[in-house]
């Protein structure tokens, strides 16, 4: 054996049976080596992403740190790639596969990062030219955009801020609390109206047992065909009892009211948006006591939708309807065009033209009162 060939014969990878002095149990023992490293690496990796024992932004380089010693080990024992000289092509070829992947696959990721960033946004028709949507059945007239008044939200209870989550000019979803008002007050008050329910449920249970027993009683007197002062004392009995329980039934509905108004009152110390929109002015801070009587509101919303009020013929109306969708653009909001959805179609006075009322998503808040629109509907 040359001198080249004693130096490759020790610089072998694992389970390279043609090598010298390899035999075929080395080579499969290798392999099975092999194997259950590639195995145990992949188990691993599964067991990785479900443990807390690693630091949550570390998992990523722990998964990344098991992918590279499982490419070693398929590279190693099963391609057996190594440093040798008669395995330099081989790992030429794998480092030029490995550069073409990066490249094919980073390219593809700044194509498709640049065309986010470019690219007309996907939400709706904005952005889209109404011209390049022209059909000859649509409905086309001209609107302008109405005002849209804010919601304010008032304290419906007195009582002290606790907290405020809200700040001006913050998002606010749908039924998102924004302040809380003390409610240790009025959590009194439900316990109290709760006392009294029992204690009035407790009196109407009383009164029903003395009257279940003065019947029962006037009923065995009747049976046996008495009469006299006894069975009148029972009857009057009876009936004074009848029209106890009667008052204890009304006193147990008034206090149920009682204490539902009360949870209600509790329920109302927090101050929630009924709608989406912008937190428009906060006039609330912790520690401010505040009243359902108070006449400034504790903030004001508006709603991050406009509304078109827009006029058709009467005859194009009966070619549109309620849920129809409607896009529309304003020259005071060049370049961009609103989808938005047909809310009422009205007669208007005289009949000759009807109202089209149009409700469209406006986050940015730029549309404006008294801004014209030009409006197309699709009709059918």
């Amino acid at each position: 054996m040359s001198e080249v060939d004693g130096r490759n014969a020790k610089d072998v990878a694992p389970g390279f049976m043609d090598a010298p002095g390899r035999s075929l149990r080395e080579g499969l023992l290798t392999y099975a080596t092999g194997f259950v490293l590639a195995a145990a690496l992949t188990v691993g990796s599964f067991v990785l992403v479900r443990t807390n024992l690693i630091w949550g932004p570390g998992i990523v380089m722990a998964l990344v740190a098991l992918a590279i010693a499982q490419i070693g080990v398929h590279l190693v024992f099963f391609l057996h790639l190594t440093t040798a000289p008669d395995n330099t092509n081989n790992a030429l070829a794998l480092a030029f596969g490995v550069l073409i992947v990066t490249l094919v696959v980073g390219g593809s990721l700044w194509i498709m990062a640049h065309l986010n960033h470019n690219v007309m946004p996907g939400h709706g028709l904005a952005q889209i030219d109404l011209e390049t949507l022209a059909a000859d059945s649509a409905v086309r007239t001209k609107g302008v955009v109405a005002p849209v008044a804010p919601e304010p939200l008032e304290a419906q209870v007195s009582g002290v801020i606790t907290s405020v989550q809200c700040e001006e000019g913050m998002h606010v979803e749908a039924g998102q609390v924004c302040a809380e008002i003390d409610a240790q007050p009025h959590q009194a008050e439900v316990d109290k109206k709760a006392d009294e329910l029992r204690a009035t449920e407790a009196r109407l249970e009383r009164d029903q047992r003395k009257l279940g027993s003065a019947r029962a009683a006037l009923e065995r007197k009747e049976a046996t065909g008495a009469r006299g002062k006894g069975v009148d004392r029972l009857r009057r009995s009876v009936e004074r009892l009848q029209a106890q329980v009667d008052g204890d039934e009304s006193d147990v509905q008034r206090a149920q009211s009682a204490l539902a108004a009360a949870k209600t009152q509790v329920g109302a110390t927090r101050i929630v948006s009924p709608i989406e929109g912008t937190i428009r002015a906060r006039n609330v801070e912790p520690g401010h006591k505040v009243s359902e009587k108070a006449k400034t509101p504790l903030f004001v919303v508006a709603p991050d939708s406009a509304h078109v009020d827009a006029t058709i013929s009467a005859a194009q109306s009966g070619r549109i309807s309620v849920g129809d969708t409607a896009v529309f653009t304003v020259d005071a909001v060049p370049g961009q065009a609103f989808s938005g959805t047909v809310t009422k179609i009205e007669p208007a006075q005289g009949g000759a033209e009807t109202i089209v009322g149009i409700a469209a998503p406006d986050p940015n808040h730029v549309l404006r009162p008294g801004m014209m629109a030009t409006v197309r509907i699709p009709a059918r």
